[in-house]
């Protein structure tokens, strides 16, 4: 079984990420970026943006809170405003939906990450790494991380490498199955403004062209959080 997760929409892509979605009869997890939804820099129109996002959830698709603003770990004592921030965007819009009140499934921009450190002592400085600071604020407010078990670096895919990205995708499949796991994949249907930009057209043609593998090899699909 497979779970495909998508980060930092919405964005220029999500409408053919939806529709490849529909066609192949398979549900996932999107994990908004706030500012993408109700500031919709990628496109200049939230109402765009807003729509993309209604049709996901009313098509079954799960929707989660990937915080408002993208915040890099080391910015941890801004993390749990930006959270509430982009919790707040992702239940307006549940709720717009007609979906029920319930819990918001959450991840860390980044993912969990090893933070590296330099501490003044007697002897001069004091160099460390230590685990993500950002797991106490969590632990503060009863929120849980829902990590993956690969990210593909498909933001850095060019237009054309569909292909390569969707063998890279069911080789983990693979290597999950071969440890009685099952996989979840971490993609990408925007970008957050950074120099790889907002387009994820690589994605999508990877998301095609692994569901056909998927129906071909009798892989089913399940969301995350499961039911």
């Amino acid at each position: 079984m497979f779970a495909l997760t998508f980060d930092d929409g919405p964005g220029p892509d999500t409408s053919e990420v939806l529709d490849v979605l529909r066609l192949a009869g398979v549900r996932a997890t999107f994990f908004l970026l706030g500012r993408n939804l109700e500031e919709a820099p990628w496109c200049g129109d939230p109402a765009k943006a807003r729509a993309l996002v209604l049709r996901a959830a009313r098509e079954g698709h799960v929707l989660g809170n990937h915080t408002y603003s993208h915040l890099r770990p080391d910015r941890w004592p801004e993390l749990a405003a930006d959270l509430k921030r982009g919790e707040a965007v992702v239940r307006a819009v549940r709720a717009e939906a007609g979906l029920p009140d319930g819990p918001v499934p959450f991840r860390l921009p980044y993912g969990v990450r090893l933070v590296e450190q330099t501490m003044p002592s007697p002897a001069g400085t004091l160099n460390f790494v230590s685990l993500d600071p950002r797991l106490p604020v969590l632990a503060s407010l009863g929120r849980a991380h829902l990590h993956w078990t690969s990210d593909f670096d498909d933001w850095l895919a060019k237009p054309g490498e569909g292909a390569k990205l969707a063998a890279k995708m069911s080789a983990h499949v693979d290597q999950c199955i071969g440890l009685g796991m099952d996989a979840v994949l971490d993609l990408h249907d925007s970008g957050t403004g950074s120099a790889s930009g907002y387009q994820r057209r690589a994605t999508v043609e990877a998301v095609r062209l692994f569901l056909a593998e998927a129906q071909r090899r009798k892989w089913r699909s399940f969301t995350i959080p499961q039911p």
